[in-house]
């Protein structure tokens, strides 16, 4: 025994021991990125920071860190914990004492413990405060950006503000030109400039050339089929979307093939890189709005026009939007290109001045009444005449008309805006509303998509599916869910673009979708993280699934070719589900990382709810368990209960449903089953007897009559033959004597049926072999009253004298004078 405890000590000692200067270093970490943090906040509380990137940066990599050294201690805690519980339970008050040896071991490892849950708490704590001090700049970074957009400085009337600019602009120029002049001469002395001039030429005719097979193509493979069924919503929007790939795909390859070549020749040095993706992108964003707008407004197809406008009105529009892209990608190539020369601050807000007018009275010419008028009061017209075919979403109002008051607003501001001072407010709204309707724009185009191809998969699925039946309302229910599901994952997908919209930058975006992932804590409370939610979530639906699956094969296998019945095939395929739900949500609140020794106090609260108010919901539902697991009844038997008579035809959790003969379901609680008295006629076996009972007159023979009712029910093919049927001579009855037959059933469901075969066959019967079935017949007799009753008669009148020469024949009664 000593030999035993000496070299468990030793493994424990081995085990545990981690070298000193190892767990040093560690302390020192942590305890370096507690008093970096603690600089960087008081840096931030000064309100002073030096380079608020690079403190980002640091914040950064300071969390990154720390989180890095989670999962190391956390391997190390469940390691002690694993160590303290092979040592077992502490001695209690009456147990014999441990060894001192032991104890100290003991002590070590709570002390180790300890230790280790004191610095995952910090490393937690370094966490929280880098994430709170990211959120503090984000925040303090997107007040510094709304502060300048509002900050008022020059009007765009100044006449110094255009001096400034427009020198600005033509010494930006002028450098331009020298560095062209440069390049030329520069080409000239290695070899020539022919040959650069002419490869540049190539790429820009070879990228030209692509917009016509590229756009035939996609038109003749995707465009001109859909434009083939009906115009669905949708199915506009992905037309749409379609062309806007048509005219974008030649631009986006086209020139990335000319940025290639530049800088291939040399013309787009490392410096002008930046300002040549720039401009591409420029490009990009004009191709993909020309062409979303060609099936936005769509001239040369009414049925699939999204907007509700005329095709002159259309074309029109088209125009004031593909001009608004045109502005604002020329305004942007300039001011890069200021940028890079090193044009003065004026060129800047020239530009920005300029573009924002233009673009607001673009946007105001867009969104008058006039344009639209005609084409609502057309499509309210057509509405009438054709039974309003098209559907309500293309009207004009609704979605439209709060579109325009919205862009209305827009352009009156950034109209406005720059004449006042406002130039930076006014290139603000005018850049992130351009940006939010291209990303609007592309988003709807995939969200169409992917509905339509959802819609395409289902249709697929049913087709292919014999069992199931195609019904509207199922279709229109799954195609409901489909496109909820769609819908939530394109919101989900849009909140990182609108952040950035507002004023976050991206990488604050990604801390706050990390943070999101990764959990945060509310008032010292460790919430769930989106991760373990997400992997909570799937967890249970494949426990679910398993389930489903498990119950599915079990149905079609063993149970399908099993002498089973088929009530106990249902109680066991209800108690592998519940079995399954119960795993599953334990499955999942593990994964959530919730202790399931924490469920005591869940536990404790529900007994306490129990006692007050869940008494009748529990009762049920151990019933339910109780009908499940004992049997009594179960789906199938024919039962009658005080609520009524009929087929079971399901039992849940809370009660039992039970289908009546007329049809009508009854919802029983399994708690009435259980403590009621219930009639089962098919409990054990379907088995049963009938009885039939029938009366003959005193003449008949009772012999006959028994050899009768017997043939009677022997001839009947669903009476048994083992228990034989018999007669039996009930009674004398008043006007007949009463037989009764009685007879077993293989199936007693079919007990009405037989019972009124047996009656045809009886009657035929009994009238072939002249026995009469009699009916009751009463006599009534009536007395005379005595005389001491009779009333005193008046003294006889002369009609009194007539009538007794002329007495009343005897046949008549005595008082049919009074009658």
């Amino acid at each position: 025994m000593a030999v035993r405890l000496i070299c468990l000590l030793a493994l424990l000692l081995f085990g545990l021991a981690v070298p000193a200067s190892a767990q040093s270093d560690f302390e020192k970490q942590i305890a370096s990125t507690t008093d970096a943090l603690k600089e960087i906040r008081d840096a931030i509380a000064d309100d002073q920071p030096d380079d608020v990137r690079a403190l980002e940066e640091q914040l950064r990599d300071l969390r990154d860190r720390s989180r890095s050294r989670l999962d190391p201690i956390g391997r190390e805690i469940s390691k002690a914990e694993a160590d303290r519980s092979a040592l077992g339970a502490p001695p209690g008050e009456n147990d014999p004492p441990e060894t001192e040896a032991l104890a100290q071991r003991r002590a070590d490892i709570n002390a180790r413990l300890a230790s280790l849950r004191s610095q995952e708490i910090q490393i937690s704590a370094n966490v929280a405060e880098a994430t709170e001090l990211l959120a503090q700049l984000s925040t303090r970074r997107v007040g510094a950006l709304y502060a300048h957009a509002l900050e008022r400085g020059e009007s765009l009337l100044s006449p110094a503000l255009w001096r400034n600019g427009l020198s600005s602009a033509g010494a930006t120029l002028s450098k331009t030109r020298t560095y062209v002049a440069d390049w030329s001469a520069a080409k000239q002395k290695e070899g020539g400039l022919a040959a650069p001039l002419l490869a540049v030429a190539a790429a820009v005719a070879f990228s030209i050339f692509m917009f016509g097979p590229v756009h035939r193509w996609i038109s003749a493979s995707f465009t001109s089929r859909i434009e083939r069924y009906e115009p669905t919503p949708d199915r506009r929007v992905v037309a749409a979307g379609l062309k806007m790939v048509a005219r974008a795909a030649p631009g986006i390859i086209g020139g990335l093939i000319v940025f290639l070549t530049l800088r291939g020749v040399g013309f787009i040095t490392e410096d002008g890189r930046a300002l040549a993706r720039l401009a591409w992108f420029a490009l990009v964003a004009f191709l993909l709005v020309n062409g979303f707008v060609a099936g936005l407004f769509a001239s040369t197809n009414p049925k699939w026009r999204i907007a509700p406008l005329l095709e002159e009105q259309g074309r029109r529009a088209g125009g004031y939007v593909v001009a608004i892209v045109a502005i604002f990608g020329l305004k942007t190539v300039m001011g890069a290109l200021g940028e890079a020369e090193g044009a003065d601050i004026a060129l800047d807000r020239l530009l920005d001045g300029v573009s924002a007018v233009a673009i607001g009275a673009l946007l105001f010419l867009l969104c008058r009444r006039k344009l639209w008028t005609a084409a609502i009061a057309e499509t309210d017209s057509d509405k009438t005449e054709q039974d309003a075919e098209k559907p309500e979403s293309d009207s004009g109002g609704g979605f439209w008309q709060t579109a325009r008051r919205l862009t209305r607003g827009v352009a009156l501001v950034t109209m406005a805006a720059p004449f006042v001072g406002y130039v930076d407010l006014a290139d603000f709204v005018t850049s992130r509303f351009y940006s939010l309707a291209l990303i609007l724009a592309v988003a709807w185009f995939a969200r169409a998509l992917m509905r339509e191809v959802a819609a395409w998969a289902e249709r697929r699925l049913r087709a292919s599916s014999a069992s199931a039946k195609s019904d509207d309302e199922s279709e229109s229910f799954d195609r409901f869910w489909i496109n909820a599901a769609i819908d939530t994952l394109f919101l989900i997908g849009l909140i990182p673009a609108l952040l950035v919209l507002v004023g976050f930058r991206w990488s604050a975006v990604v801390d706050l979708f990390a943070q999101a992932f990764f959990g945060f804590r509310v008032g010292g409370v460790q919430i769930p993280s989106l991760a373990s939610i997400l992997i909570a979530i799937v967890v249970f639906l494949i426990v679910i699934g398993l389930t489903r699956m498990i119950q599915r094969g079990l149905a079609r296998g063993p149970f399908a070719h099993s002498r089973l019945d088929t009530g106990v095939k249902d109680s066991l395929t209800t108690l592998i589900g519940y079995a399954g739900l119960i795993v599953a949500m334990i499955a999942a609140v593990t994964a959530l990382g919730f202790n399931l020794g924490n469920l005591a106090i869940i536990a404790g609260a529900l007994s306490v709810g129990i006692g007050f108010g869940l008494q009748s919901i529990v009762n049920n539902f151990v019933s339910g368990l109780i009908l499940l697991f004992e049997r009594p009844i179960k789906v199938g038997d024919w039962v009658v209960t005080s609520s009524g008579e009929g087929t079971v035809k399901k039992i849940s959790v809370r009660s039992t449903e039970i289908e009546t003969f007329d049809r009508a379901t009854i919802v029983v609680p399994n708690s009435e089953l259980i403590s009621s008295t219930v009639t089962n006629w098919t409990h054990k076996d379907k088995i049963g007897r009938i009885t039939v009972p029938v009366g003959v007159s005193y003449s008949a023979d009772p012999e006959q009559v028994k050899d009768i009712l017997l043939k009677c029910a022997r001839d009947h093919p669903l009476v048994v033959r083992y228990p034989e049927p018999f007669v039996v001579w009930k009674d004398f009855g008043s006007s007949s004597l009463d037989f009764e037959v009685r007879a077993y059933l293989r199936d007693i469901s079919n007990g009405l049926t037989v019972r009124t075969d047996l009656r045809f066959a009886i009657f035929k019967a009994f009238k072939e072999a002249g026995i009469e079935i009699p009916f009751p017949q009463q006599d009534i007799y009536i007395k005379s009253l005595p005389e001491t009753r009779q009333r005193k008669k008046p003294a006889p009148s002369s009609k009194d004298a007539e009538a007794a020469e002329n007495p009343v024949p005897p046949h008549e009664p005595d008082f049919a004078e009074d009658d």
